[in-house]
């Protein structure tokens, strides 16, 4: 005898195999797959905390400029509480100093109307958070609104301000002057994810509303 025959492998094998390879590579494409909707979960979440955290900073720095004069009523802040979409929605009104913004083709504004206000979302269920930006408020002028979308999603905008003593979800609040200013605000937005992250702002000019005159400048500054 010259030896063993080779043998190849059966049928059988060959399917055995196959089988075995087929499940290997769907073990594989479901981890590849899972971690592509991981990553793609994790950067919408990044998504909607970005744009929560610069709503927060525009908010901000609107906020600790904002100013009220007794002697124009126009200028008060005001704040209401209501439900859009079936979620919290707030509306807050306030004049405040800014910068002029250089290279917009607009005239200058020291004073501006800012009105930071909720609108029901393309899907029906969440809101957006718009501001709307007056320029010349005190001024009869034909300056258009400008008016922008800071958050999209939102499952909840309120604002809480506070006098001294007490937290209030309305403004003026109780037994306080038309263009009383509250000493901080409490800015809270719930994200489409139903986490809730909140922000207080001081507001430096609180308790100064008798000198300041109506066109928003410091008192004895000339008109």
């Amino acid at each position: 005898m010259t030896g063993a025959r080779r043998r190849g492998f059966t049928l059988v094998e060959i399917l055995l195999a196959l089988a075995i390879l087929s499940v290997i590579l769907l073990l594989l494409l479901s981890a590849f797959t899972g971690a592509a909707r991981t990553r793609e979960a994790l950067t919408e979440r990044s998504r909607a905390f970005r744009q929560v955290r610069v709503a927060f900073d525009r908010i901000g720095t609107d906020l600790q400029g904002a100013f009220s004069s007794s002697i124009r009523e126009s200028s008060a802040l005001t704040l209401r509480e209501d439900t859009l979409a079936g979620n919290p929605a707030a509306t807050l009104v306030f004049t405040a100093f800014t910068l002029p913004e250089i290279g917009t083709g607009r005239p200058p504004a020291s004073v501006v109307k800012i009105k930071y206000f909720p609108k029901v979302g393309a899907d029906g269920a969440t809101i957006e958070l718009r501001r709307e930006q007056a320029d010349l408020p005190f001024v009869e002028n034909r300056i258009p609104l400008r008016e922008a979308t800071l958050a999209e999603g939102l499952k909840g905008f309120r604002v809480e301000l506070y006098d001294g003593s007490e937290w209030h979800k309305e403004w003026p609040a109780p037994g306080k002057a038309k263009t009383a200013l509250p000493k901080k605000a409490a800015v809270m937005m719930t994200g489409p994810y139903g986490e809730t992250y909140r922000r207080e702002i001081p507001l430096p000019l609180s308790g100064r509303e008798t000198v300041l005159t109506w066109s928003g400048r410091r008192a004895g500054n000339a008109e």
